[in-house]
């Protein structure tokens, strides 16, 4: 018996007999796979040659020129490749059956003469030949199963193995006296080969982890690990997805995992590392704190001092002061908590947000961009009915001692955190939420902290403060059951919780944090929230009393009270809440004068709708058009080389010129800098005419005149202004284009204090402010070239900004931290403080080769991405 040894031969012989068939007998070839032979069909033939055995003993291609099934020499005629080429390459391969064959016919010619015993020996050798082929073609293409016994009928069967016989005469090949068999090769399914199943599901593994979709590999790495135990890759991209889901104490075991299949690597002992950092506890990050030093000894210790080494080593450097900033906010939370049952203690920030303001501190991969803290606060049980806010659950927040506004309530990493570019992406967060509470005991604990439902007493409410604040505190039964049963309910539970608790950022972004979510909102809250990758701050907007409670906005404020009624019955996927704020009781009890003069204010902006729209939809067109020409510049430059270098030339005479200049520049020292920025002569974007910018601020200003006039408290007649805040907009973007000074110093005045009263330190609150100081600047001088400007005008205007930035970012700002947040205010509009980066590290993302830019340009790594991905 000969089986083809080599796959290409069998491949060649296999087509070449296919297209025989289709000549001589095309009613057999569909049984052949349809023609589809050249490797990529579902079926593949090989000729299998057996001896007849009572001839004597026989071995195809032996060197006696006499012996039957000699192969002849290939004619110049016959193609390379063909089976006549590949015999004696398969003589090694089908050896042993050859063998054993050879000695049943020895056995069968020297002792047993009997034909009883002669046919039983050539049953015997034919299977053993059979079993030896399948054999070898398992071993040559293991994707491949060998089809002993096709859907033929004996007489399809027997012309088939005639037409075997035939074709292989054409090809040159003696079969005097030999046995010709035709089999099928059909390609394995994943049952059939464990194998292929283990190489697909880790090839699915490494593209789930490309496409960001790393809560879904927990499973598919289980499932690998389950087969071999022993792949070290498999438990790099385990321990790599639980750092990034923040899932430290499992990050850790598989981190261990990972270093006793390779030892002496950097990246598993990195790794390790920061899971220890990571779960922010003392001793963790006491001891994660010597291992980058030493690996960055290692390194710096290298011979090589490549880019790559170079970059390892600085990042290995930042780890550990990272690591020394959470080791000195770990020994002042413990201070903390010594102090804490004389006097309630102040939030400790483990680093200043106004560095990443600045750029002077990018964002972190693995380690936590800020640490853990709560401050002054506890989570109390919640009246059904009580006046505040309103919330689907029986929590609330409130502090335990008077607070000032700006100061810091807490901070808070995400307990899940993912990118939400998709109405159907809450599945992430949902999925995310399960795996973290099947995987983590500490997740479980916090999970089941917000899914309790039932009274507290002033004990409970304690040892849920004491939970949150100790990352040592886990579930005493361990993690959630991942039990098929139990899934059921974790899926039903995480899904309603993602409903009623995911807060959405400014970047296509939404988390839940587990303080927030026990929060109630408020159309007029009395604090505010910051959110820097997946970590939260949380900071007083008012000034507040021992007891007074902490609400935040979590959904539109700027809007009437029937639209706000209608988002909050439909929150929480239809089970909704009643928001019993202030300003919503009070708004109910407006008098109908009130009432009118929105009505009207609304009707003459109707009016104007098409103009309007008109213009902001030609605006944007516009802009988009300025964009594409900006970057066909950019492009440009950056294929050009000698564009590229003359821009780089004119950067660096530019920067030359003025480097001998120290600390704060002269009057004479911007004059000369002025004659190199060229003017600015662009045109309107979008033309608007005078008579539509007119009545516009004209239903403004009467609107404002009517409110005034009614007998409505101060604070109130805000809250009218601000239900407004989307005609406002409109106004602003028709004066600027406008470009109306006067007309929008004007508007803004009213809006500011509106916004200011109902939602003090928001992103509105502060864009308005520094719009306001730019508008007065320009109105007193349009050209900005009056010495006086600075001292006379901006201190009056620059106070209202001042303290929005410091009840939003803190009041340890210096002024050129001051002036970076309002160049950033100023230039973009995204709400929260994700500008500076993308969070790369989350559910749904993937590490960007491209590095972000912070607001004046700068490249701002993400660090730690190198070490590990």
């Amino acid at each position: 018996m000969l089986p083809l040894s080599h796959e290409g031969s069998c491949r060649a012989c296999a087509l070449g007999f296919h297209r025989y068939i289709m000549r001589r007998a095309p009613f057999l070839a569909p049984s052949f796979g349809n023609g589809e032979l050249r490797g990529s069909g579902p079926v593949r033939v090989a000729v299998m040659l057996a001896y007849p055995l009572p001839e004597g003993p026989a071995l195809l291609g032996g060197s006696s020129p006499s012996r039957p099934g000699r192969v002849k020499p290939q004619s110049p005629q016959s193609p390379h490749g063909c089976l006549g080429d590949s015999a004696f390459c398969a003589l090694r391969a089908c050896l042993p059956a050859a063998l054993l064959a050879r000695s049943c016919r020895r056995l069968a010619g020297g002792v047993l003469r009997c034909p009883h015993w002669l046919k039983q020996a050539r049953r015997v050798a034919r299977r053993a030949e059979e079993d030896q082929f399948v054999q070898n073609i398992k071993a040559l293409m293991p994707n491949k199963q060998v089809v002993l016994e096709g859907d033929r009928s004996p007489e399809q069967e027997e012309e088939m193995q005639q037409l075997a016989r035939e074709y292989l005469e054409e090809q040159g090949i003696d079969l005097d006296e030999m046995n010709v068999k035709v089999i099928g090769l059909q390609d394995q399914t994943m049952a059939e080969d464990p194998e292929k199943k283990y190489r697909t599901n880790k090839t699915l593994m490494m593209e789930t982890y490309d496409r960001g979709e790393i809560q879904l590999m927990e499973m598919t790495c289980k499932e690998l690990l389950a087969v071999k135990p022993h792949d070290a890759e498999v438990w790099r991209m385990l321990t790599l997805g639980r750092l990034r889901l923040k899932l430290w104490d499992v990050a850790l075991e598989a981190a261990r995992r990972w270093i006793a299949f390779e030892p002496q690597s950097l990246n598993p002992r990195c790794a390790e590392a920061f899971a220890q950092a990571g779960s922010q506890e003392l001793e963790g990050v006491k001891e994660a704190r010597v291992r980058f030093a030493q690996l960055y000894k290692e390194v710096t210790g290298m011979d090589s001092k490549g880019e790559g080494v170079r970059d390892v080593a600085v990042e290995l450097q930042e780890c550990v002061w990272r690591c020394d900033e959470l080791l000195e906010h770990r020994k002042a939370e413990e201070r903390k908590e010594q102090k804490e049952a004389q006097e309630p203690q102040p939030c400790n920030l483990s680093a200043r947000p106004a560095t990443v303001l600045t750029g002077a501190r990018p964002p972190h991969y693995f380690l936590p961009n800020f640490a853990n803290s709560i401050g002054p606060i506890k989570v109390v049980q919640a009246d059904e009915e009580e006046l505040g806010g309103g919330a689907v659950h029986p929590r609330k927040i409130v502090v335990t001692r008077d607070v000032e506004a700006g100061e810091p309530l807490f901070v808070q990493n995400a307990l899940a955190f993912s990118a939400m570019d998709q109405a159907g992406d809450t599945v992430r967060l949902k999925t995310a939420l399960i795996i973290a509470a099947t995987l983590s005991p500490r997740q479980a604990k916090l999970l089941d902290i917000l899914l309790d439902r039932s009274d507290w007493e002033d004990s409970d409410s304690d040892a849920v403060m004491a939970a949150l604040d100790d990352p040592k505190v886990v579930r005493e039964f361990g993690p959630w059951n991942s039990d098929a049963e139990s899934m059921i309910d974790h899926l039903q539970v995480c899904e309603q919780l993602v409903l009623e608790s995911q807060i959405l950022t400014g970047k296509n972004y939404a988390g839940i944090w587990v303080l927030p979510a026990m929060a109630r909102h408020s159309c007029a809250p009395s604090a505010v929230y910051t959110i820097w990758g997946d970590v939260m701050v949380a900071r007083a907007s008012r000034n507040l009393k021992a007891g007074d409670e902490v609400t935040f906005g979590f959904m539109d404020l700027w809007l009437r009270l029937d639209m706000r009624q209608e988002k909050f019955t439909n929150a929480a996927g239809g089970d909704g809440f009643w928001c019993r704020c202030p300003r919503c009781e009070g708004e109910a009890t407006w008098p109908s004068k009130v009432a009118v003069a929105s009505a009207d204010l609304e009707l003459r902006f109707e009016k104007q709708r098409s103009r309007v729209e008109g213009i902001l939809r030609s605006l944007d067109l516009k802009l988009e058009e300025k964009r594409q020409n900006m970057q066909k510049q950019y492009d440009a430059i950056r294929d050009s080389e000698e564009q590229r270098i003359e821009y780089e030339a004119g950067l660096l005479g530019l920067a030359d010129r003025f480097d001998n200049l120290k600390g704060m520049p002269k009057d004479e020292d911007i004059e000369e800098l002025r004659k190199y920025f060229p003017e600015n002569n662009e045109p309107e974007l979008v033309e608007v005419r005078a008579d539509l910018a007119e009545d516009l601020l004209d239903a403004i200003i009467t609107f404002e005149k009517e409110v005034n006039e009614s007998d409505l408290p101060e604070e109130q007649r805000h809250w009218v202004l601000a239900n407004h805040f989307a005609q406002y907009s409109e106004l602003l973007a028709i004066l600027r284009l406008r470009r109306d000074v006067e007309g929008q110093r004007r508007a803004l005045g009213g809006i500011l204090d509106a916004v200011a009263a109902t939602h003090p330190g928001s992103f509105e609150h502060l864009r308005l402010s520094v719009l306001l100081w730019e508008v007065s600047a320009q109105c007193e001088d349009p050209t900005l070239m009056r010495e006086d400007l600075v001292r006379d005008l901006i201190p009056k205007e620059l106070d209202r900004v001042r303290e929005a930035i410091k009840i939003r970012y803190g009041r340890d700002l210096d002024d050129t931290e001051v002036s970076a947040t309002m160049a950033r205010i100023a230039s973009t509009s995204i709400i929260d403080e994700n500008w500076m980066w993308d969070i790369t590290w989350c559910a749904g993302r993937n590490y960007a080769p491209e590095p972000a830019r912070g607001p004046s340009g700068k490249v701002l790594p993400v660090l730690g991405s190198s070490i590990l991905v």
